[in-house]
């Protein structure tokens, strides 16, 4: 896009832009910072022709590098490969912005960036899927990226460590010509035994609910004293199932009531046994028909009596029309823009405290950080890998616990909601970075 394009976007977009303009103008943002934000630094269009589902097609692969308030020969760009029919171009700018805030939120060294192709990988054998990502990275080459100092994809819906991998082993064979070196940390989101690192596939959910720990320790919600708080969880794929799988552990204690997939979901007031659900998701593709469980459809889960909802879904969920209707005493947004500005503000309005998706699911690219880190230099044995799975967690608890901490004190001090917090203490940090890089006078 070029500049001035965005603010004549609409949707989702439209929405970010409202958004972004009001929380700058509550950190009274100079002008310069707007042209900034709201421009993205690159947007590459790639042309692929692949086979999906057995049938010739033409694709796009879009690259959307956001903006990086580091040196950007030091630090690169960070964010996430998508694959889903619902890409567009305005979605992943939207989807990049976002990164931008979470790495400032986080303190981590990156700028923000979203990359994706709009198909439905479920249709695809796998020999199609890898020759679409194998095309994907010889055409991102063409910019000289992937770099580890430049632009590092990860995963996002739609891809895994798998898809990772086939991008690390093209990286890797293509590098010839190019000589760079820490091939490793060019792509991040890899399994473990090739170059990854304990605890990255998990990390969005483990993020999550150490944090929400810390903010009922914090905030004292209702719910504070229960035993075993509910949750209710809309999304059975990485964030979903593993938010789910992990809540029952003894370190966070949670009793989870329902889980969805795209189709509809599953309650059990009395909450569900996470492994039973999965067998049954593994064998049959559904959550339909699940015997220990009633029927609900997206509709009604998002709206059902519980004290805690993490919508781990694709985006606006949670809108204007549906956001008087929630009834869960709180919110963590497992997903990105799952809940839309408007409904944020409801919500607020409601006493219904709502932890945005720049603090909730920063965990992802938090460990993603120390791969990328690790690429750099040491390389890990099989033999250590129970060590530094300790280490991940223990790193990733720390700034998770800082993360929630800065944002509750900011809503505290400001008499605002935990969104807007986030987005203020994000937006404060990024212009001054900006500022000192630019040398821009105010």
């Amino acid at each position: 896009m070029k500049k001035g394009e965005l603010r004549m976007s609409t949707g989702i977009l439209a929405k970010k832009i409202e958004e972004f303009e009001r929380i700058g103008k509550l950190i009274n943002a100079p002008g310069w910072f707007y042209d900034e934000m709201l421009t993205p630094k690159r947007v590459l269009k790639m042309q692929i022709r692949a086979n999906v589902g057995g049938k010739p097609t033409s694709l796009t692969a879009i690259r959307v590098l956001h903006r990086n308030p580091h040196p950007t020969g030091a630090r690169p760009f960070k964010g996430g490969t998508r694959f889903h029919p619902a890409v567009t171009e305005e979605l992943l700018t939207v989807l990049a912005m976002d990164m931008t805030e979470k790495c400032a939120l986080a303190g981590l060294p990156f700028g923000g960036a979203k990359g994706g192709i709009a198909f439905d990988p479920s249709v695809c054998s796998e020999a199609e899927l890898r020759n679409i990502t194998e095309q994907m990275i010889i055409e991102m080459l063409q910019d000289n990226i992937p770099h580890p100092d430049i632009d590092v994809p990860g995963p996002d819906v739609g891809t895994n460590p798998t898809v990772m991998y086939w991008m690390y082993i093209k990286l890797a064979d293509m590098n010839r010509f190019r000589n760079i070196p820490n091939v490793p940390a060019m792509v991040t989101g890899k399994p473990i035994e090739n170059d990854g690192i304990p605890g990255r596939e998990d990390a969005t959910s483990h993020g999550l609910l150490i944090q929400l720990k810390e903010f009922i320790r914090l905030a004292r919600p209702a719910f504070s004293d229960s035993a075993h708080p509910s949750l209710v969880i809309q999304g059975f794929g990485n964030v979903g199932y593993n938010t789910a799988r992990l809540a029952g552990k003894k370190e966070f204690d949670f009793r989870v009531q329902a889980v969805s997939d795209k189709d509809g979901g599953i309650y059990n007031p009395n909450g569900l046994n996470i492994a039973h659900v999965k067998k049954w998701y593994d064998e049959r593709g559904t959550l339909a028909e699940f015997p220990e469980g009633d029927v609900v459809t997206n509709k009604e889960l998002l709206e059902l009596k519980t004290d805690i909802l993490i919508p781990a879904a694709i985006e606006n969920q949670i809108t204007k029309e549906n956001a008087d209707n929630i009834k869960a005493i709180m919110i963590s947004e497992g997903g990105n823009e799952t809940i839309t500005p408007e409904a944020h503000q409801i919500l607020y309005a409601r006493g219904i405290p709502a932890i945005p998706g720049i603090a909730a699911n920063v965990g992802g690219v938090v460990v993603s950080y120390f791969e990328w880190r690790r690429n750099r230099g040491d390389r890990k044995h099989r033999v250590d890998f129970d060590d530094e799975k300790e280490w991940v967690y223990s790193e990733l608890s720390k700034i998770m616990h800082n993360v929630i901490q800065n944002v509750w004190t900011k809503s505290q001090e400001l008499s605002c909601s935990l969104s807007d917090a986030a987005h203020i203490l994000a937006m404060e940090t990024i212009r001054d970075q900006l500022r000192k890089k630019h040398s821009y006078m105010d």
